[in-house]
Formats: structure tokens, sequence, C-alpha cells
């Protein structure tokens, strides 16, 4: 494989590429200010108004255009908050356009003076762009406070959701700001220095350097900054101490100087919060596990009450007279975590027979984490340009667990018990490095790139368990002591090479080849202790070692097409790909399979005018099982829940299709989205599960006891997930408010088998949403939004079977700034839960309230008296619906609290050089 492999890498690293297209340049500036404009579109355009070419500035305000074939053409130059530009201009005999100064329309109005429904946004093509000065919001306020008033934007458990996609990254002025955080970007720059926020579909890294739109993008928020705000120092740092000890120290400092920007973090506190994405003081709602993740800045919360310390440093600037754009974050985050469970699950079983497991759990984990990565840009000259991308993780972590769980027939008849104490330690580290070039030909259009990505994952961990099994139908118990070690490595790479080929002014075709290959090797080694002599002696039964390869070679062609209103783009794969496991013990075993697809897609952008547009696409792709699927090994973690791998499973196959229509008008900021996805997939791996009606031996050793459960992974089929959302949102001139109202309906058909038969269980949710929020000034700033959500769970094996659930969030957020430096505020949520069960129906009112002052005159100190959780309600809790599960669960969180904060904000704009 090594010979294969090292004349492609020779290939890429050593290839010359791509694309040398004859382009006009030119610059746009204020014209009273002189400063550049960052993000201004400009077109050049015939005398009858069809667009020829269109681009947008730089961070300095300059433009790079493709030349029209025209000697005479317009050039028009949009940019909020501006007069509109247009101006008649014959082709230069160099390539410099020259100096564009536009001028201020007389709708900017300055401070917050400016009425709910002034100028605020304008649509282009997939971005949607809105004028910070048309929201109003509290002093001091973070980005996150102002992107949360704009049209179709939620922001819920840290997840950033705009018209009902997930925000991946967030720029500022162009630049990636703290990676792949985007709650952690937003939560740390100050709304006062925003302009404007762009909403845009970010193209891919390839498609960037090769300008051919393969329809891979980005949920983006771009945020332009104001041009006096781009060079000073600016941050925040508070610290506070409450009742029960609990604290809460950190701050940001942020030193911008024109491209050069660092951003330095730091966190310390015991209530909750675990990134810096996350709510000024504490996160009394109750984490969610399932949130953060990633590498860059951020790292997979936990639930449960946690302690943590955090730093993070963020880094950009540009060198080479702009041709090499340098940007890095580093994370080092520590936490130690107190979790609290009590969960009920529902086993659906054939014959309308219902089975309990009840499971109380508490846990103690200490875990510190580094990420670093880095994004470096180097335009080398007109013809090649590379994009490198290293990333670099590091985890390790402590944990004790101990678990309760009971197997019962119902509430009145336990079958089995199982009493449970783990110590884990586990470490891991991953290196990863993608690699992208480009080399532009001189016949324009003509293009060559290739990329490489390489990833390698290694990870040991050792787990010692003590477990006491009750068996109440034979009124016996019996122990275990079992020691397990395991060793994971993995390492990927993917090669690609495309070339682009012009066949008309607006059609281009693309060819490519791309070769992957993953392997991964897993050892586990598991040690138990004879009851009656003490003896420790390997576990052939629970061992094993298993190595998997798992390669994928593509070829495709695609096709593209672009016209003032409509892009069209299309691309078909031949995919072959082979599964190569080897089972090296106990005993030696070969599984091999093959597989052949052919995966279509096709994407469609059309703009209806300047207000409305349209995005379809459609997309397939495979997905492989992993090793710890394939791996066939009993895992006895819980030995009331056995589970399995199954060395016999083949690929997942996914049709993906995609639409989203949205409309926004800039004169009366009335806007309307809407939103459908859909995804079906072809061997769907699954599980099956077997609840044991009397003790049983699994593969003739393990001893699975009466109604305890066994599952592994199979392939099945007829899995399906749909999701709808529509948004409408207008001003309510009469209160200077902004109102949104959406609906949303989602359809999940999980296919799955238990005691040998098939079932379906389908999960249909509808909810609805109203928000509005306050547009009057800067002392009087509020939120009022409610969501009701009814879900509807069914199971084929049992269709009469009530598990229908709703949900309801209310939530109000008032600040209110008085005159002499006095301010109060509150959150007030009101949850309810219903169709749980007794021991988990809830209605719950979470209110805080907030009290300071700021000490003038500069009014940048302040210092407040906030009570969390002022009724001592707080609780988090959950609904799980599997293929054969229903599962509550109920979580400890932070209660109630008092806490005195000092914070104080730092502002200094203009004149600040950076030597770094």
């Amino acid at each position: 494989m090594f010979k294969l492999v090292f004349p492609i890498i020779l290939a890429f690293v050593f290839s010359t590429s791509l694309y040398a297209q004859e382009v006009f340049k030119g610059k746009v500036i204020d014209k009273q200010s002189q400063e550049p404009l960052f993000g201004s579109y400009v077109f050049l355009k015939t005398a009858e108004g069809e667009t020829l070419s269109s681009s947008f500035t730089d961070f300095d305000g300059t433009f790079s255009i493709k030349k029209p074939k025209q000697a005479e053409f317009l050039v028009e130059i949009s940019f909020i908050g501006y007069k509109p530009f247009l101006k008649n201009v014959k082709a230069p005999a160099t390539n410099d356009l020259g100096i564009f100064e536009i001028e201020t329309d007389g709708q900017e109005l300055e401070t917050f003076e400016i009425s709910a429904d002034a100028l605020g946004g304008e649509v282009r093509g997939d971005t949607v762009a809105f004028n910070a000065a048309a929201f109003k919001t509290r002093p001091e306020a973070d980005a996150d406070e102002l992107v949360r008033k704009m049209p179709g934007v939620v922001i819920q458990n840290g997840v950033i959701q705009v018209q009902g996609e997930e925000v991946k990254e967030i720029l500022v002025d162009g630049r990636p700001f703290f990676g792949d955080n985007p709650a952690a970007a937003l939560k740390n720059l100050p709304a006062e220095v925003i302009e404007r926020v762009e909403f845009l579909d970010r193209k891919g890294d390839e498609a960037q350097l090769t300008g051919f739109d393969d329809g891979e993008t980005i949920k983006t928020i771009n945020i332009i900054t104001k041009p006096d705000k781009r060079a000073g120092r600016f941050g925040k740092f508070y610290g506070g101490y409450g009742t029960d000890n609990n604290y809460l120290a950190g701050g940001n400092m942020n030193l911008f100087n024109g491209p050069r920007r660092l951003s330095i973090l730091g966190l310390s506190n015991n209530i909750n919060q675990q990134n810096f994405g996350s709510d000024e003081l504490g996160n009394i709602e109750g984490d969610d596990s399932r949130r953060g993740g990633g590498s860059d800045l951020s790292v997979g919360n936990l639930p449960g009450i946690t302690t943590t310390n955090a730093v993070g440093v963020n880094f950009s600037d540009e060198y080479l007279e702009e041709k090499l754009k340098v940007t890095g974050s580093y994370l080092f985050n520590k936490r130690d975590n107190v979790l609290n469970t009590v969960s009920s699950r529902e086993y659906i079983l054939p014959n309308d027979s219902l089975q309990i497991y009840n499971e109380k759990r508490f846990s103690q984990t200490n875990t510190e984490s580094h990420r670093m990565n880095f994004r470096i840009d180097y335009d080398i000259n007109e013809r090649h340009a590379l994009i490198l991308r290293p990333q670099f993780g590091y985890d390790k972590s402590n944990s004790i667990n101990i678990r309760d769980a009971v197997n019962l027939f119902d509430l009145q008849n336990p079958i089995s018990r199982n009493e449970n104490s783990t110590e884990n330690k586990r470490e891991s580290m991953n290196f990863g490095n993608s690699v992208y070039y480009r080399y532009k030909f001189a016949k324009e259009g003509r293009v060559f790139s290739s990329s490489l990505r390489t990833s390698t994952y290694d990870s040991k961990s050792r787990s010692d368990l003590v477990a006491v099994n009750e068996n109440y139908r034979t009124a016996t118990t019996d122990s275990l002591i079992q020691f397990r070690d395991n060793l994971y490595t993995s390492m990927y790479y993917r090669a690609r090479v495309s070339f682009f080929e012009p066949l008309s002014e607006r059609s281009n075709l693309r060819v490519n080849y791309t070769l992957s290959n993953n392997l991964s090797d897993t050892e586990r080694d598991v040690t138990s202790r004879e009851q009656e002599t003490a003896v420790i002696s390997l576990d052939s039964v629970l061992s094993n070692q298993f190595e998997n390869k798992y390669q994928s070679q593509f070829a495709g062609i695609g096709y593209s097409y672009r016209s003032d209103k409509m892009s069209v783009y299309s691309n078909v794969d031949l995919q072959s790909a082979k599964i190569d496991s080897d089972r090296i013990f106990p005993g030696f075993e070969n599984t091999k399979r093959t597989f052949t697809n052919i995966l279509p897609q096709v994407v469609l952008n059309y703009q209806f005018n300047e207000m409305s547009s349209m995005r379809i696409d459609y997309n397939t792709s495979t997905t492989a099982p992993t090793i710890r699927q394939l791996q066939d090994v009993i895992s006895n973690s819980n030995p009331l829940q056995l589970s399995n791998g199954n060395p016999d499973l083949t690929q997942e196959y996914s049709h993906r299709m995609f639409a989203r229509f949205r409309r926004m008008n800039p004169e009366t900021n009335k806007s309307i989205m809407l939103f459908v996805y859909g995804n079906m997939r072809r061997d769907f791996i699954g599980n099956e599960t077997f609840v044991a009606n009397r003790d049983s031996l699994i593969q003739g050793e393990v001893l699975l006891p009466q109604g305890g459960q066994f599952s592994r992974p199979v392939n099945l089929d007829d899995y399906y997930y749909l999701r709808a959302y529509v948004s409408y949102g207008f001003p309510l001139r009469f209160m200077k408010s902004n109102l949104s109202i959406n609906s949303g309906m989602r359809m999940n058909n999980r296919p799955g088998i238990i005691n040998g038969e098939l079932n379906f269980n389908r999960n249909t949710g509808i909810s609805q949403g109203i928000n509005l929020s306050s547009n009057i000034n800067e002392r009087i700033d509020f939120n009022l939004s409610s969501t009701g959500s009814y879900t509807m769970v069914q199971s084929s094996l049992q269709q009469d079977l009530a598990n229908n659930f709703y949900t309801h969030n209310t939530r109000m957020d008032l600040f209110w700034n008085f005159a002499g430096g006095f301010f109060v505020g509150n959150n007030v949520n009101h949850l309810v839960y219903s169709g749980l069960g007794e021991d988990f129906d809830r209605s719950i009112l979470l209110v805080n309230l907030e009290m300071g002052y700021r000490i003038p005159p500069s009014k940048k100190a302040e210092v407040k008296l906030t009570v969390f959780d002022l009724m001592n309600q707080n609780v988090s809790i959950d609904r799980n619906v599997t293929d054969v599960f229903v599962e509550d669960v109920r979580t400890q969180v932070l209660r109630q609290f008092f806490m005195l904060t000092v914070t104080y904000n730092l502002r200094r704009f203009g004149g600040y050089n950076m030597n770094m």
C-alpha cells in the first residue's frame, strides 16, 4: 500500500496547479473617513443591468474581480448603510480600477436613536446581512445578545441556529475566530464593536481555492467590525463569590491592530460553566452532554455539577503583503464533575409485554483536555495557492462510577438487581492535518487542485469493576471482580486530485479521483479474580484483539452552471470500497467484503430577486461501520446490559434532501424562511436486543440474568428522518419591537429487532414558538419567548402503547438601566414536562434576579448581586426514544445560591500598536 500511496503524496506535494484568469483590482473606502470598507459587494454590469462578474472586498477594502470582455461597463457597489454606488467605467490599460469612495445614506442614524423599522438588512445570494445599529442592546452587551435579536436566530444550550440550520463557524472580518466554537466567539466579542452581521453558506476550502462551487457549504456567521474599532484593546474581567462557597472568576482580553489580532480567555468556577460560550454566571437550566464537542476552543459538556479551570488563546495575522494569513487557537480545560442521575427505561417487547429497567447512578470524573489548531492560507503567486490546517488534541480522565440497577416485570415485581462500582482511567491523543493546493493554468478557468488529509488517534484505558448480582426469583447472589485494559490506535488518510475545465463563460467541468484508507487496531485484555481461590486469570471470552482496514476509492465527474439568477451543480461518483477485518485473538478469523456504489449529487440555487432566494440540495453518501461495532467481543461493564460487536456489518447508504426558501424585505424588515430536510438510510446500523426470560449464557460463557439485555449492531432498512421549519418575522412599530413566529415538525422512524421481532419506533414531534424582542433604547431591553412541543411515540409491536409527551418553555429576559448607574435585570424560565410519568412530570419555575451599580464616571466597572434559582426548583429532565425502549432521565443540577460579582469592561480603541 505504501508503494501506491507514496507517489500520490509526492505528486500532491510537488505538483504545481491552477487557474489564471485575468482580473481587475480595486478598493472601496468611506468617502468621509477614508476608512476601507470590508465586505462591500462589487458588481460589473452591462448598460442593460446584466451582471458580468461579482466579488466582495477584503479586510483592507480591496477586491479582485473577473475581467469582462466588454471595453465599457458599469461598476455597482452595495454596502449596508451606504448609498448605492453606480459608475460607468472604461476598461483601463492596467488591471487597476482605482479607488471608489461611497457615502453613507441618511438612514444610518447614530447611537441608539434608530427606529425599530429602520433599514435592517439585505439578501445577496446565499448571504443575509443585518445592520447592527438597527437592533438595540443594553450597555456592555456581548455579541450573542445582539445576534439573538435578529430574525431567524435561536441560541439555546450553547447551540446557535440560523433559519433552522446550526452555525458551525464564526468569522470576524472574514477570519476564523475561536475555531469551531461559535458560542465562545459570540460570548467574548462586545456588541458595540459590530457594524454588520452576515449569515452565509461559506464554501469549502477547495471551492474557495478553485472558484468551482461544489455545493459543499458551512453555515457561518461573519461579523464585520466598525472601522474605528479594529485597533485597540477591549475585554471583560470579572470575579464573584457566593453562598455554598460558589465562585466565578474569568475574563477575556482582545488586542486588535488591523489584521493582527490576539484574544486571551480565562475561566475558573464551580457553577457549571465548562466552556467559554456559557452564560456569564451559571448555567442553571441543567447541562446537556450533547452540546459542545469538536476540537478547537470547546470540549463536550458533562452533565451534572462541574468545577472548571480553562485558558484559551486565539491569534490571527497577515504576512508577505497579505499573501500569507495565519490563524490559530489553543485551549486548556480541566474539570471536576459530580453526576447524580435517576432513570427509568421501558423496553417494548413482543406479545404486548413490557419490561422496566430502573437505574440510579453516581459518578465523579476528573478530566484534562488540550486543543490546538491552525489555519495557514498562502497565496504564493497568481497561479499557486496553499491552505494548511494542522490540529492536535490530548485528553486524560479518571472516574469512579457507582450504579444500582434493577430489572422489573412491573413496578411491583423485580426480577434481578446489580450493584457495581467501576474505576476508570483513560488517556488519548490525536493529530490531524489537511493540505489543499491549487494551480491556475494560463487558460482562463482551467485549474488543477489536490488535497491530502491525515489523522492519527491513540488511546489507552483501564477499568476495574466490582459487581454484586442478585436474582430475586432464585434468591441467589453472586459477585464479580474484573480488570480490563484497552488499547486503540487508528490512522486515516485521504488523497484527492481534481481538474477543472471551462466549457463556456457560464459552465465548468470537474473530474476528480479520491483514495482514502482507515486503519484501526484495538486490543482488550480482561482478567477476572476467582471468588474462591482469588487467582487472577485471563478471560478469553471477554478479551479480544481486532484489526480493521477500510479502503475507499472514488472517481467522479461534476458540472456547474451559473447565470445571473441561477447556479446549478451536479456530480456523480463511482465508489469502490473494501472492509478487511482480522480477529487476531481468540483464534484467527478474517472477514472481507467489497462494495460498489453510485453516489449522485445535485445542488440548485436560485435568486428570484434582491429579496428572495431558494436552495435545493440532494446528495448521497456511505458510512462504514466503526471498529467498535465490528469487534466481536462481549462487554459486561454493566452485567445487566451486555453488548457485542458484529463483524458481518455492511455500509450504510444515505439519501439526503435539503430545501430552503427565504425572503427578506430590507425596507419593511419583514422576513420569511422555510426549511425542509430529509434523510433515508439503507442498511441502517441499528440494534438487535435480546431480553432474557430466564438466566442465559451468552456464547456459552457469560451469564445474562433473567431480565437482562444483550444487544449487538445489525443492518436494517426503512430508517428515515424528516424535519420542517418555518419562521416569519416583522417589526411591531407601535412598541418598537420585533416579533418572530416559528413552527416546526420532525419525524424519525427507527428500526430495531427485539427478541427476534422487527420493531419500528416512530417519533413525531410538532412545535410552535413565538419570540418578542425589544428595540426601544439602551435603557430598556427585554426578550420574551415561548415554545411548546408535542411528541407522539408509536411502536409497531405495541401500537396502543401511550408514550406521547409535551414540553413547554417560556422565557423572559428583562434589563432596566436607571439614571445614575443603577440597573436591575431578571431571567424567568417556566418549564413544563407532561406525559413522562409520575416521577418525571414537572412544572418548574426558574427565576434569576440581579441588581447592580455601574461606577461613574466611565461606568466601565460594575458591582452586582445575583440570586440564582430563586424558587429553588431547578432540575434537568430528558426523554430518549430508541428502537427498542423509551427512557426518562432526571439529573441533579445546581440549585439556589446568591453571588456578589465585580466586573470591569475595558474599552480602548485607536492608535494601539501591538508589538509581538
